[in-house]
């Protein structure tokens, strides 16, 4: 509340998604959501409430780039502070309270800004649009959130944010799917983070009419991430892939599957007259060896219905898992990195010699990076029609099991760019995408239908007539 001419008036009431942010009690804890929704404002006023709660509070709210602070908070806070009879200035960009409460407002645009906070202490952190930030700016600047054991709260890390951005892949690992590399962070412990999403619709402030007016000029990524909360990774090579295609509210899937189609009540990769492939990325550590099984249907479908992911595990012990993980498959090809033929050193065989010795005969692929996305590009952009509870329907090319294979799903949205050069696939967490760009550049035969005749039924002799429907 403030106070104008004797007048009390609320200079901000909070909405029910604005709420459960600041009722959390999670030591990380992010608002995500689509433009529009209020975020930024959640964010200062949940620093400005607690510094009115707790004399001697001190927060801290950053922006990524000064420019982005200058146009948000800094244009707000003045009045703001005024009206609570706190004191800003503007030279430091700060906010004095009179219970001696503080926040300070900052950004963090290099190496030399990161270091100006390492050193510092703060009962409150504030990212507005974490997204933005390296996860290496976010776990060092969060060292800084620590609160003296005679309070009465704890240190809290609070940020919001839109999912586009550099750092949108580490941000939705963290705080929304919690699935981060225990090896690289041991002690992460997925109950200090949580999220809440929130939509345009849930701002009753805002227009959604002019506001999807204003992002129809947009390309197709943004307007996906702004206005329906997808996440998509600035600078990203896929951005063509979609797990769900959206019309209105509805989602219907797309590149991304939860279920084994059947056929006659049988998972497809079960029925021996399906070719199955092969695709297989060698790494030993810190680069993973990874295969993926695809199965490829009479229209040219190709389904990824299982991934096996091995770090510091021998070649041969690896080809040897492939081939139990492929019993009762009708396996036709299995396609490879075409160095896993080369030979190291003193070594007697190559890695591809040493599959093939254990059961595993291997055809190289190219080695390529701009064909690598060219080719995953083809396979995503392309459909097919098939009949679905007779309606001809059409469906991509290719679609992943989403249990079977979540490293393809997770990694196939953050793969970058080349910066040198827009055509090829940055280096980054790409064994699996490559592994699928083998398959995808091999030009793999579909599967023939068993039930279908190859010739016309006038082509063929009376007696195939009867043998055709007895099958």
């Amino acid at each position: 509340m403030g106070v104008s001419d004797g007048i009390e008036k609320a200079l901000y009431t909070p909405q029910a998604h604005q709420q459960i942010f600041h009722e959390a009690n999670t030591p990380n804890f992010l608002a995500w959501g689509t433009r529009g929704t209020g975020k930024s404002i959640t964010l200062r006023w949940d620093a400005i409430g607690r510094c009115l709660t707790f004399p001697g509070f001190k927060a801290l709210i950053l922006r990524r780039k000064l420019v982005d602070l200058r146009k948000s908070h800094l244009r707000w806070i003045g009045p703001e502070a005024r009206s609570l009879g706190a004191n800003y200035r503007e030279t430091t960009s700060d906010v004095k309270f009179e219970n001696d409460s503080f926040i300070q407002f900052g950004h963090c645009e290099d190496q030399a800004a990161l270091e100006g906070y390492l050193s510092s202490e703060w009962d409150y952190i504030g990212f507005d649009e974490l997204s933005t930030f390296t996860l290496e700016q976010f776990l060092k600047i969060s060292a800084a959130a620590r609160s003296i054991t005679t309070r009465p709260y704890i240190a809290l890390v609070r940020a919001c944010s839109n999912p586009l951005g550099p750092g949108a892949h580490w941000m939705k690992e963290w705080f929304i799917d919690k699935i981060v590399d225990y090896a690289e962070f041991p002690d992460y412990n997925p109950a200090d983070f949580d999220s809440i999403f929130s939509t345009l619709d849930q701002n009753k402030y805002v227009s959604r009419k002019e506001y999807e007016a204003r992002l129809k000029v947009l390309p197709e990524h943004v307007r996906r991430a702004w206005l329906y909360g997808e996440f998509v990774m600035e600078g990203a090579y896929f951005t063509d892939f979609r797990k769900a295609l959206r019309d209105g509210n509805k989602l219907t899937p797309w590149h991304v599957i939860d279920s084994v189609p059947t056929w006659h009540g049988e998972e497809l990769y079960k029925l021996g007259w399906l070719k199955i492939y092969r695709a297989i990325d060698w790494g030993y550590f810190p680069d993973p060896a990874v295969c993926l099984w695809i199965v490829v249907l009479p229209n040219r479908r190709a389904i990824v219905f299982k991934e096996r992911t091995w770090r510091r595990t021998l070649a041969a012990d690896v080809a040897k898992e492939i081939k139990s993980e492929s019993k009762g498959m009708h396996i036709v090809d299995t396609f490879c990195d075409p160095t896993m033929f080369i030979k190291h050193g003193e070594a007697s065989y190559s890695i591809g010699e040493i599959f093939e010795q254990n059961g595993i005969p291997l055809s190289p692929a190219q080695n390529d990076r701009e064909l690598y996305g060219y080719s995953i590009h083809e396979y995503l952009n392309t459909k097919v029609t098939e009949e679905v509870d007779g309606k001809m329907v059409q469906i991509p090319l290719v679609q992943i099991l989403e249990y079977a294979c979540p490293e393809l799903v997770r990694t196939i949205p953050v793969l970058e760019m080349d910066k040198s050069d827009p055509r090829k696939i940055a280096d980054g967490p790409d064994h699996w995408a490559v592994s699928f760009a083998y398959f995808a550049m091999s030009q793999a035969t579909p599967s023939k239908d068993p039930f279908v005749p190859a010739k016309p039924r006038w082509m063929m002799p009376k007696h195939a007539h009867r043998s055709i429907g007895a099958v």
